[in-house]
């Protein structure tokens, strides 16, 4: 299978350009509603149902004695409810007395069905309980005697369905199909905590069965967590250990709740994970947080934040993490949820290191129009430290306040400087990453999406030349056990808006959309009241401030998004380390994909006629997707990303009288035999155009003016049309040509021109259809637009004088994707190796 194959690196393509001159339920309360049977009937078959299972008791005890095993056991029923009617599983609870045991109710499941939703109940009944059960029927079966203690025993009996053993699948409560008997998987085990030792009991029997058990666990107030890598049907062998059991799911992340540890045992976890972490060199590159400064003593956090490369722009050195947020932020931006790192049990590479300029505290307020100079101070320390370190900033502060509408500031326009590394006294190109702001307030009745979708981005995060990173969730399991969490769903579905995030619906219809990516920032839970409780299962998971006390800690909203989108950064930068700030940034983005289901969810087809406002309001939500990570850092042999880097002067003659200079013509290193030869399969053609602006704000440019411009100048990129000839394509990327306005269009592009027309300095479109069409578009074209180098006069001295003559270095992106096996990558590495050496490839 393709998803087998080895990751391989990105492609460089360093062939010159060709330069063309221009011419889930709630409940409520009242009484339970009970499904309508005959009263005897029903009765009676609720008696037969029992019987069954106590023949099976019957031939287990005979099975047990003939093995002089204990008779101390019992069996996992699962009780399954009516349609559309509610289960009182409270009343499957016995608590036995002295040395009788205890019925015990082990798990809820549900299951949505034409006729309505069924409750399926996991009860663990001990040898000799099974009367207990009896006795209610027989009380329900004479309408004289159901009443106990003012409780009628139809409250349950009436809404049954069926009574059974079902042993394995009572437990299992993932929301994944079992596995075969016969697979080997990791396993999580729910094991229960009451007055047995059925943790002693499960190991007893693991050792019995060669199971290794990792020595770390999670203590819960109700339960212990291990895992164990089995089979279905060794685990399913063992009645002692099943009878331990409350639960079984699939080990996976997002299923273990660490920060229910308390602090002792969630520094046993971390312990383990420092054994196998394999720390980066000093001079890695880093990740550099602008936040409110990292306590840098967290055990996973010291190794790879020294204490030199810890700033701050306060004079009395402060450098501390009073918010309690730099630090967790600093977590993720070095591992990416924890959970990953917690429940792995391999060696992990750590490819980058950590950096720190504190920027706030609580007892200082910067005033807001000084932001923008502050932060550029703090942009230049960690430069002044360490010059020849590559890193990727990160910055999650934002401005609550009005709705920008997507207008640049002060503060975003010194980020904007600061990236194209135009600073005065000089600067170098830099990414930086940043958060786009959160809905901070979830009150009972929160209106979930429309509430995100009005909330508008943060100042500063309208900036061109970040990546403006909003948030999504795939957190849709709560995984707390206690009644109240159980009473909640979470409220967004899987790969959803996360009810934290911002987003650009509100913005300037021409305008630059944001975010450009999202990424995980955790969900928040519904509660029946209406209420939005947090819980720990729904967020990532990162490293606390409060390391002394406990060491883990949730962590959400786009500040979680943010940094785990600036550790893709650094991840690209450690293994390409000669790629430029616009590549850096540009692969960071070409990585983001929409969610398909979220598309099916929604109804989208980005490649459909007539789509144009369903991809604008997806954009204004999501940006461009959600960042894979394996593919902004890896190509596939079917799965190609190759790099062009190169710069382009967008204009020419005098100041007072500039005319546009020169676009770029790329004849593509193309697999065009193959593509040929295998016309019909589908295929995905991706491209991201990444350079970086010089900002002149003012309200001026706040609106279209053919002279005042918020950008120095603008770069787009124009795909060839199957249906053109290279000749024609040349001639259409001059504007003055008669194909310019007369190309024909392409209705595969998701974005589509006009759309790309009004992106910032990050461009990006997806083509989608065969192979056999996506073999005679090899050649693309760059070509600038005008801004306000082509319009402003500086003296002679000045650092902007002559600037309508500056080039613009830009990164173009491309992808070849396909699931079929064809071996695109090798394909495309020849031809570069081709046309690098001067052979024509098209002929």
């Amino acid at each position: 299978m393709a998803d087998n194959l080895p990751p391989l690196k990105h492609l460089r393509f360093r062939a010159p350009a060709e330069s063309l001159p221009f011419g889930r339920p709630g409940g409520g309360g009242g009484d339970t509603p009970l499904f309508h049977h005959d009263r005897d009937s029903h009765a009676r078959y609720l008696k037969s149902e029992v019987a069954r299972v106590e023949l099976i008791f019957d031939q287990v005890v005979q099975y047990r004695e003939a093995l002089s095993l204990s008779s101390e056991f019992g069996l996992t029923l699962n009780v399954v409810s009516e349609p559309g009617v509610p289960l009182a599983f409270g009343s499957l609870n016995n608590v036995g007395t002295g040395n009788t045991p205890s019925i015990v109710l082990l798990n809820l499941r549900f299951e949505d069905t034409d006729r309505g939703l069924v409750t399926k109940a996991a009860v663990f009944v001990p040898y000799g309980q099974l009367k207990v059960l009896q006795k209610k029927i027989d009380a329900y079966s004479d309408s004289s005697k159901d009443k106990k203690k003012g409780l009628s025993n139809s409250v349950l009996l009436a809404n049954i369905a069926s009574i059974s053993v079902a042993a394995f699948e009572a437990l299992w409560t993932d929301p994944a199909d079992l596995p075969g008997l016969d697979e080997v998987v990791w396993f999580e085990l729910w094991i229960r905590r009451d007055e047995k030792d059925w943790e002693a009991q499960l190991k007893h029997e693991a050792g019995r069965l060669q199971l290794e058990l990792p020595t770390i666990k999670l203590s819960l107030p109700e339960h212990i967590v291990m895992v164990v890598r089995a089979t279905r049907r060794l685990l399913e062998s063992s009645l002692g250990l099943l009878n331990a059991l409350s639960e079984v799911r699939i080990a996976r992340p997002c299923s273990v709740g660490l920060t229910d540890l308390p602090g002792i045992e969630q520094e046993e976890w971390i312990d383990e994970a420092l054994e196998r972490i394999q720390w980066p060199d000093d001079d890695a590159p880093a990740v550099c947080l602008i936040d409110s400064g990292v306590n840098r003593g967290h055990p996973l956090i010291e190794p790879i934040l020294y204490d030199a490369n810890m700033e701050t722009v306060f004079a009395d050195g402060d450098r501390s993490d009073d918010w309690k947020h730099g630090t967790p932020m600093a977590g993720l931006a070095a591992f990416g949820d924890l959970r990953r790192l917690m429940l792995s049990t391999g060696a992990w590479e750590q490819l980058h290191r950590l950096e720190s300029v504190k920027l706030v505290r609580l007892s200082t307020d910067h005033n807001p129009e000084n932001y923008g100079a502050v932060t550029l101070q703090a942009l230049a320390l960690p430069d002044i430290a360490s010059p020849n370190r590559p890193r990727v900033f990160c910055m999650a502060i934002t401005a609550p306040g009005p709705d920008t509408r997507g207008n640049p500031t002060s503060w975003s326009s010194a980020i904007d400087i600061a990236a194209a590394g135009v600073e005065e006294g000089g600067g170098v190109p830099k990414v930086i990453v940043l958060a786009a702001g959160n809905v901070r307030q979830h009150p009972d009745g929160f209106v979930y999406p429309t509430a995100n979708l009005r909330a508008s981005i943060e100042d500063p995060a309208q900036a061109w030349n970040s990546i403006t990173v909003g948030a999504v969730t795939e957190r849709i399991q709560i995984e707390e056990d206690d009644a109240e969490a159980q009473a909640c769903t979470a409220i967004a579905l899987r790969h959803g808006l996360s009810p934290f995030t911002r987003t650009a619906h509100s913005w300037r219809p021409d305008w630059p959309i944001g975010p450009d990516v999202v990424m995980e920032g955790g969900n928040l839970g519904r509660a029946q009241d209406g209420s939005c409780p947090h819980w720990d299962s729904l967020q990532p998971l990162s490293t606390s401030a409060t390391f002394q006390i406990r060491p883990l800690v949730p962590f959400n909203a786009t500040s979680a998004a943010a940094a785990q989108a600036a550790r893709v950064g650094a991840r690209i930068t450690a293994l390409y380390p000669d790629y430029r700030a616009e590549t850096v940034r540009g692969l960071i983005v070409h990585a983001a994909k929409w969610p398909q289901a979220l598309l099916a969810r929604e109804g989208i087809d980005p490649y459909a006629a007539g789509r144009t406002e369903d991809v604008e309001r997806l954009m204004r939500s999501i940006g461009y997707g959600v960042v894979d990570e394996s593919r902004a850092i890896e190509s596939l042999r079917n799965q190609a990303t190759f790099i062009i880097e190169n710069s382009l002067q967008p204009y020419r003659g005098a100041w007072n009288d500039t005319k546009l200079n020169e676009c770029h013509l790329i004849a593509l290193p193309w697999p065009r035999s193959k593509l040929v030869e295998n016309p019909d399969l589908p295929v995905t053609l991706k491209v991201t155009l990444s350079y970086f602006i010089e900002p002149n704000p003012g309200t001026r440019t706040w609106e279209r003016s053919q002279k005042y411009h918020y950008a120095s100048c603008l770069l787009r990129f124009r795909p060839k049309h199957k249906d053109l000839t290279v000749e024609q394509f040349r001639d259409g990327l001059d504007a003055d040509s008669p194909m310019g306005g007369s190309a024909p269009t392409d209705p595969g592009w998701a974005v589509g021109g006009t759309r790309r027309g009004k992106s910032g300095s990050l461009v990006q479109d997806v083509w989608r259809g065969t192979t056999g069409q996506l073999a005679d578009m090899g050649h693309i074209g760059v070509y600038p637009a005008k801004g306000w180098w082509a319009y402003r006069n500086f003296k002679p001295g000045h650092e902007l004088h002559g600037c309508h003559l500056k080039s613009v270095n830009y990164s173009l992106i491309v992808s070849l994707e396909t699931e079929a096996n064809l071996p695109i990558y090798t394909e495309i590495e020849a031809a570069i190796q081709h046309i690098e050496a001067g052979i024509d490839i098209t002929t």
